[in-house]
C-alpha cells in the first residue's frame, strides 16, 4: 500500500506542473489536521483566486485546481488523476505495510 508524504516544497512543483505559480512566498499553502491532504491558495495574473487541493480518493492520488472571480462565480475545476510512479519519484508517496499484511506475512491467522 501506498500513503501520501508530501512536504510544502514537493506540492508547489508539484501544482507548478499543471499551473503558472507565483513564487512560493506568495502561495498559501496549508495541511490538513490529522489527514495528508493540501491546499495551496493564490491569485493569478488574472486577478483569479486560485486554490488546488492534493487528496487521495478511492486509493488514487489526486490533485484539484479551481479558479475562481474573488466573492464572484466559478470559472473553472480541473481534476488531475495522478500516477503514482511520478509520485514515488517525487518522494511525495511512500509504500507501508499494514498490520494486516505483516500477520498475513508471519504466517499468522
Amino acid at each position: 500500500m501506498f500513503r501520501l508524504k508530501a512536504n510544502k516544497t514537493s506540492l508547489y512543483k508539484l501544482v507548478g506542473k499543471y499551473e503558472g505559480l507565483p513564487p512560493m512566498r506568495r502561495v498559501t499553502i496549508t495541511k490538513a489536521y490529522r489527514a495528508p491532504d493540501w491546499w495551496l491558495k493564490w491569485t493569478d495574473a488574472d486577478g483569479l483566486l486560485c486554490v488546488a487541493f492534493f487528496s487521495t480518493c478511492t486509493g488514487k492520488a489526486m490533485l484539484s485546481i479551481d479558479k475562481k472571480e474573488f466573492c464572484g462565480p466559478q470559472v473553472s475545476r480541473v481534476v488531475h488523476d495522478l500516477d503514482t510512479k511520478d509520485l514515488l519519484e517525487r518522494g511525495m508517496v511512500e509504500k507501508f505495510t499494514t498490520a494486516a499484511e505483516r500477520r498475513a506475512a508471519c504466517g499468522a491467522v
